[in-house]
C-alpha cells in the first residue's frame, strides 16, 4: 500500500532515517519500541540470520526487503551495514510522567543540556543503560535528538533505557525537586569530587554543552555541583568520559551498598 506523504517527516533529515549494524538492528528488532518503517537485508547474510530477522520484522509488521550488499551501501551510504539496514520511524520518546513513576526506591537520573553531538549522546546513553541510571533527560539549547548515528554509538541502548527529550530543563529540573531528587551539577574544577557524592538516594546528575558547559542559570538552579578530579591539568573531560566517571562511580557505590561482585571481563 502506498503510504501518504504526510506519513514521512523524517526522511527530511537522512541521518534520522536509518540506522544500520547487525547489533543496533537487531537490538531494535528485539525491543520492539521504536517504529521501523522498512527493513533491508542483504540476500547474502546467512540462511538462519535472515529468517530470524524476517521472524521479528512480520511480527512487528515491518515490510521487509532482501537486496545486495551494494544496494544497503546506495541507501545508507556506508559499507559497515553488515547486511542490515532500518528506515525508521519517529523515536518513542519518554514522557516525564513515566519517567519519574515510582519505578526505584533510588532512582538516578542522568540529565543533558546541550549535547550537539550525537556521538557524544549515544555513548552517554550506552554508558547510562550499562551502569543502572534510570533515565536519560536531555534537552536545552541545541540539543542532538535520538538519530542514526546517536542509536548506532548507544550499540542499541537506545532501546533500553527511558529516553525524554524536553526543551525547558528548569522545569526538568523543577520536577525531579518536586519528586524528592537532588539535582547535581557536573562542573569542571568544582572542589567536591565526585566520590564525595551520595549516589545511595535519589540523585538526577546534570551534564553540560561540548563546549560552553552548563548555562549558569541552569547550574543556579541546583543543589550541588560536583567535579570529576583530573591527575594532569587541562581543562576538562569528553562530556561522554565526565559522564561514565560519574556512572561508575554511582554503580560502584550502590553495587557495593547492596553487596555485588564486580564482574571483569577477561
Amino acid at each position: 500500500m502506498k503510504k501518504r506523504q504526510k506519513d514521512k517527516p523524517y526522511l527530511a533529515n537522512h541521518q534520522r532515517s536509518w540506522i544500520w549494524g547487525r547489533h543496533a538492528v537487531c537490538e531494535t528488532l528485539d525491543a520492539g519500541r521504536w517504529p521501523i518503517r522498512e527493513l533491508y537485508l542483504a540476500e547474502e547474510l546467512p540462511v538462519g540470520e535472515i529468517a530470524a530477522a524476517l521472524e521479528k520484522g512480520e511480527r512487528l509488521g515491518t515490510s521487509t526487503v532482501l537486496t545486495s550488499h551494494e544496494r544497503l551501501h546506495s541507501l545508507c551510504g556506508n559499507r559497515d551495514h553488515q547486511g542490515y539496514l532500518a528506515r525508521m520511524g519517529p523515536f518513542p520518546y519518554a514522557r516525564m510522567k513515566d519517567i519519574l513513576a515510582p519505578t526505584s526506591a533510588t532512582p538516578l537520573y542522568i540529565v543533558l543540556d546541550g549535547i550537539r553531538d550525537a556521538h557524544n549522546f549515544g555513548a552517554i546513553i550506552r554508558s547510562a543503560a550499562a551502569l543502572g541510571a534510570s533515565a536519560v533527560i536531555a534537552g536545552g539549547v541545541g540539543q542532538a535528538p535520538i538519530n542514526g548515528q546517536a542509536a548506532r554509538t548507544s550499540a542499541g541502548a537506545v532501546n533500553r533505557i527511558p529516553i525524554a527529550l524536553k526543551h525547558t530543563l528548569a522545569d526538568v529540573l523543577q520536577k525531579l525537586q518536586a519528586h524528592g531528587v537532588p539535582c547535581i551539577a557536573a562542573v569542571a574544577n568544582e572542589e567536591t569530587p565526585v566520590w564525595a557524592c551520595d549516589f545511595l538516594k535519589p540523585t538526577a546528575v546534570l551534564f553540560g554543552n561540548e563546549g560552553r558547559g552548563i548555562e549558569p542559570e541552569i547550574v543556579a538552579l541546583c543543589d550541588s555541583t560536583v567535579s570529576v578530579p583530573l591527575d594532569r591539568p587541562m581543562d576538562s573531560l569528553n562530556v561522554s568520559a565526565a559522564a561514565v566517571a560519574v556512572l561508575y562511580e554511582a554503580w560502584r557505590q550502590r553495587s557495593a551498598a547492596a553487596g555485588m561482585t564486580h564482574h571483569s571481563e577477561e
